[in-house]
């Protein structure tokens, strides 16, 4: 009797749960990074420092302004950040800190 198919068997099993694994971290790192991305891309343009974005502030933007309508809940006008902290939950599965603006 040889052992060697069922070993193979083993590894390749072993290396294929390592590797979702892997995969698993690298996709958590993903979303944590572009939930960071959004938020400080939604600091960016919320020019007047009101904590609100509105979609004039996001005009021209092309990495916030196609997601707009996504994030904003009440359809007013404008995305405020309790809006963009549900949105990035949702999304990336990650809620970001509100670092205190200087």
């Amino acid at each position: 009797m040889s052992f060697k198919p069922f070993f193979k068997a083993e590894v390749l099993a072993f290396l294929a749960a390592c590797a979702a694994g892997a995969g698993a971290d690298d996709g958590s790192e993903y979303n944590r990074r572009a939930a960071a991305r959004d938020f400080a891309l939604f600091q960016s343009l919320d020019r007047n420092a009101d904590g609100a974005v509105t979609r004039l502030e996001a005009r021209g933007d092309v990495n916030f302004l196609p997601r707009f309508d996504d994030m904003e809940v009440d359809m007013d006008g404008v995305v405020t950040t309790a809006e963009l902290r549900r949105y990035l939950e949702q999304r990336y599965g990650w809620q970001i800190e509100h670092p205190q603006r200087q």
